[in-house]
Formats: C-alpha cells, sequence, structure tokens
C-alpha cells in the first residue's frame, strides 16, 4: 500500500517540505546547535529508553562489536599508539602541573574524566 501524498523526493514532496520548514520552535530557536543541553537531554532520554528497552548489557554488546571491528579494520597497533598518544598528553598536562606548581603558580586543573555531575534541581 501506497504511502498518502506525493512520491518522496518529488516535487510536491519539495513543495511541502520547504512549507513546513521553520513552523516548529526548535526550527526558531536553531535546534542542537544552538541549544546543547537541548541536545544533551535528548540524548540522555534516549540512552534510558535504550537501556530500559534492551538493558544494560545492550551497551556493552554494541561496545564490543565497535571494537572488534575497529581492530579488524585498523589492526591491534591502532589501539597502541592511540595508547601512547594519551600517554604523552598525560605527561604532558603532569609536566605543566609540575612546573606550574614549583614556580607557586595556581596548577592547571586536571582534565575532566567521565560523566558530567547531574545539575541540582
Amino acid at each position: 500500500m501506497a504511502k498518502p501524498g506525493p512520491a518522496a523526493g518529488s516535487e510536491g514532496a519539495r513543495k511541502i517540505a520547504d512549507a513546513h520548514r521553520g513552523s516548529h520552535d526548535h526550527d526558531k530557536e536553531g535546534g542542537f546547535a544552538a541549544n546543547p543541553d537541548l541536545a544533551r537531554e535528548a540524548g540522555r532520554k534516549g540512552g534510558e529508553t535504550v537501556k530500559s528497552r534492551y538493558g544494560a548489557t545492550f551497551y556493552q554488546s554494541i561496545g564490543k562489536k565497535g571494537g572488534e571491528t575497529v581492530k579488524r579494520e585498523r589492526g591491534t597497533e591502532f589501539y597502541a599508539e592511540i595508547g601512547r598518544k594519551g600517554g604523552e598528553m598525560r605527561g604532558q598536562r603532569a609536566a605543566t602541573a609540575r612546573s606550574a606548581e614549583a614556580a607557586g603558580e595556581t596548577p592547571v586543573p586536571a582534565r575532566k574524566r567521565g560523566r558530567p555531575a547531574k545539575k541540582a534541581a
């Protein structure tokens, strides 16, 4: 059974899309690019929905699949390379912090890691 309305990609479909564009509040506000909190909230809700439907092990399995794909396509040397780069950056940050502390300056704050703290309501 065909969908109602003009065929996808047709002149009629383009006219409808052009007329519709900008008719929602999120279109006027600039969407996710203009409001990162909106994107963060949408991602959080989507993640919760997926977790409730498929369980936490779903994320473990897709992470494992992704890791195996990267390993197959790029090889184990790729992981060694990104590990070295991470170690170098950590060493540079530590050296900068030590030199700032020795000079009596306020040390450079450590890079934030992990999930951001929840905002108080």
